[in-house]
């Protein structure tokens, strides 16, 4: 694969190797509902990396959005110079977020489980969905330690506990990754160095829990995607933290993948529109190690330039663009034998994903046993649930749900 990688980054232009490192939102290439080859030809004429959360973003049932794919696909292969398929990712917390699929319970519900096994049989599901309508990769699991009660998703995770939760982002990855990259869909762990954990942590809490998260995700899952986060990693932004990104990460986890930065996260300014500051951002992110800027090319648009005029040296680029490549060989998007969609007529909330939704949730039930600490006794008939999630099913599907 690394030959293949090389002889096709001999055969790029400059304006085809910086398409492969950044995402175009399927809204984008889209007219009444399909895909515009005139639009893929104005935005895309070079290729593309990926086309970012694609399913949540139209309305299109399995089949439809399937046809997308397949159509999106057929444009890169036959209309671009040298035919590179695009990486299409969604997010998959809790299965597919697309119409018509099964919706599984949210990540905080898993862990309360105890059933890695189960949660495992939960992401094989998945990702027979996902490749059947063309993703490749999830932007999951999220295996941020959280401890701070106030973060907004803590849902999203599988809570605070530093043994559970990675045992838990392994099995989602097993799950995920089971038939291997070529048949199967990669992971993301996310997000590098983490959300809600607490900022004044000591460097043994740092590495043995915070980081160990990812760590297990890279060591025993074989990760091959790794997501950085908004904050900063000490005095460093994370998404350009020399520390985190190369000494850290690429250096002590030999981390050998793909790095993309979260939404917007390289350019992390309130001056967006400034040329002068966008330019600098994509300077330190590359430099850093961050291969990928999601979900645009706000800043990675410059980097042509940026060479040209010698302000980044083109070991970084290369470096990143093969990383790039090197993701799509191992999902066998750059063989002969590539398979991009499956054919046919396609149900993805079929009875036995249900029956694998029911399952978990009825194990993520956590009951309290009250030993004199809740302020209830044998004289208390009712109990009154108020405010706005107290009557209502949507608070149950979390982040990410279609």
């Amino acid at each position: 694969m690394q030959q293949q990688v090389d002889s096709l980054y001999k055969k790029m232009s400059q304006a085809e190797r910086v398409a492969q490192l950044y995402g175009i939102r399927s809204s984008e290439v889209v007219e009444n509902g399909k895909l515009s080859l005139q639009k893929c030809r104005e935005k895309i004429p070079n290729g593309i990396g990926h086309v970012c959360q694609y399913a949540c973003a139209l309305d299109l049932g399995p089949n439809e959005l399937r046809d997308f794919v397949r159509d999106s696909q057929n444009y890169l292969i036959n209309e671009t110079p040298l035919g590179v398929p695009a990486i299409f990712y969604e997010e998959a917390i809790i299965g597919l977020a697309a119409k018509g699929t099964t919706v599984y319970p949210q990540q905080l519900g898993v862990a309360c489980s105890w059933n890695p096994e189960l949660a495992t049989v939960n992401t094989e599901q998945t990702a027979e969905v996902m490749r059947s309508v063309g993703a490749t990769l999830a932007l999951s699991p999220m295996v941020d330690l959280i401890r701070t009660a106030y973060w907004p998703r803590i849902e999203e995770s599988y809570g605070e506990d530093g043994y559970l939760s990675p045992a838990m982002g392994v099995a989602f990855i097993e799950g995920l990754q089971k038939n291997g990259l070529k048949d199967g869909v990669a992971a993301c762990t996310k997000h590098f160095w983490g959300y809600g954990g607490g900022s004044s942590l000591t460097w043994k809490e740092i590495f043995e829990e915070v980081l160990m998260l990812h760590e297990a995700m890279i060591r025993l899952a074989d990760c091959k995607v790794l997501m950085t986060s908004y904050g900063r990693f000490r005095s460093e932004q994370a998404v350009s933290s020399d520390t985190l990104l190369n000494k850290i990460l690429r250096g002590y986890l030999e981390f050998d993948g793909l790095v993309v930065g979260d939404y917007g996260a390289v350019e992390h300014s309130s001056q967006k529109g400034n040329p002068e500051i966008l330019k600098q951002r994509a300077i330190e992110a590359l430099v850093a190690g961050n291969d990928i800027e999601l979900p645009s090319n706000n800043c990675y648009k410059f980097l042509s330039e940026l060479i040209k005029d010698g302000l980044i040296d083109e070991q970084y680029f290369e470096k990143a663009v093969k990383r790039s490549l090197m993701l799509k060989a191992r999902l066998g998007l750059l063989s002969t034998d590539r398979k991009l969609y499956a054919n046919g007529d396609l149900d993805l909330d079929c009875p036995q994903y249900r029956k694998t939704s029911y399952d978990l949730a009825c194990q993520s039930i956590v009951l309290l046993k009250n030993n004199g600490v809740l302020p209830l006794s044998g004289k208390h008939k009712k109990i009154a649930l108020v405010r706005p999630n107290a009557n209502t099913y949507w608070c149950m599907l979390a982040d990410y749900t279609y």
